[in-house]
């Protein structure tokens, strides 16, 4: 077997079995989920761990239980501060539903009285095909309502598998950080060392990937809430901070989305004949959409180290290939791809690689 070939081959078992792998990651993961917040904990630990055992003369176990307690302890007031400012902020958006659902019901049994003096006059056939879209949409709205009671039923049934995988993580993170030399020790003892070191690379590039589009989000929800707190407030909409935060979380999750409030929002305005309105938020809807385009690439690009043009190429092709997940998927297994061939071809261009193997 000639080197060109040889080089081929290993190239497509090199790019086959790392998108399988991160395929078989995402597919697994929520099953060694616990076990991955755990190594991210106990690593986040680890200099406090350090810390203590050289400052304080504590033994590793010892410092393991107290970095454990006191980063839960930091999670919990964490936790408690985000709820509390959640339930004021929907204590100060409950004050003015009421005004809203008043309106909307007004629209709603106006439109009703209009509907039912058009029926009225309408032909036998178009009444009956009414009644049957009308019977329709019942039971579709029953079905609606039956999923949303099996979700409620569904959440209740799951609060105790929430608290068994609460458990798990904890003595996990306990384990992995009390014990994390004699855990590397092992490894380095049964492992090939430059098997070691490929995992870690490819650990490392893994959290890199994760962490950095976490972060790119952060960074275009944040711009998405600027744009659209300043907008609401020029169009004159109350409360423009809290639905401006709100939207922009919406914003995060790719099935909704801004447009998944303002275009509905909007189409209330047109039909309850608010037309400024209406046109407003379809112009701000604009804007926010046309701004993220642009940006979007760009951000992740950087933040997990592709160009915006390979980003936006992985991400296109992740969504094509695996839904909405693999706007995820797509960058961190280019990213991952680009490390892995890197060093397969030992830092060297392809072009000097395949030199070398004539």
């Amino acid at each position: 077997m000639n080197k060109g070939l040889k080089l081929f081959l290993r190239l497509l078992l090199v790019i086959g079995g790392t998108i399988l792998g991160v395929l078989l990651f995402f597919k697994s993961i929520l099953y060694i989920a616990p076990f991955l917040i755990a190594f991210a904990l106990s690593s986040i630990m680890e200099p406090l761990i350090k810390f203590l055992m050289k400052k304080v003369k504590l033994n590793r176990k010892a410092s393991a239980i107290i970095s454990l307690l006191l980063v839960m302890l930091i999670i919990g007031l964490v936790l408690a501060f985000l709820i509390s400012r959640v339930y004021q902020e929907a204590l100060s958006l409950s004050v003015i539903i009421p005004e809203y659902s008043k309106n909307i019901y007004d629209n709603v049994k106006e439109y009703i009285s209009r509907g039912s003096e058009i029926y009225l006059r309408l032909p036998e056939e178009a009444t009956k095909s009414i009644e049957g879209m009308v019977a329709n949409l019942t039971s579709n709205v029953s079905e609606i309502g039956s999923s949303f009671a099996k979700g409620l039923l569904n959440t209740a049934i799951s609060i105790p598998q929430a608290i068994i995988f609460v458990i798990i993580t904890m003595l996990s993170t306990f384990f992995m950080a009390s014990d994390r030399d004699k855990i590397y020790e092992y490894i380095k003892l049964n492992i090939p060392e430059d098997w070691v070191n490929n995992v870690i690379t490819i650990k490392d590039d893994m959290f890199a990937a994760l962490f950095g589009y976490i972060k790119a989000q952060l960074i275009l929800m944040s711009i998405t809430f600027v744009e659209l707190s300043i907008g609401f407030a020029i169009i004159g909409v109350k409360q423009n901070i809290l639905l401006g935060l709100l939207i922009s979380i919406i914003d995060a999750l790719p099935i909704l989305g801004t447009g998944g409030v303002l275009i509905p929002w909007a189409i209330y305005n047109f039909i309850t004949r608010d037309i400024r309105m209406g046109i407003s938020l379809i112009i701000l809807y604009g804007v926010v959409l046309v701004v993220r385009q642009l940006i979007e690439p760009k951000v992740l690009g950087q933040q997990i180290g592709l160009h915006p043009l390979v980003t936006l190429l992985s991400m296109y092709l992740g969504l094509r290939i695996f839904g909405y997940i693999g706007m995820i998927i797509g960058p961190i297994t280019i990213l991952l791809l680009k490390n892995i061939i890197g060093g397969l071809f030992k830092k060297k261009s392809f072009k000097e690689y395949v030199k070398e193997c004539k």
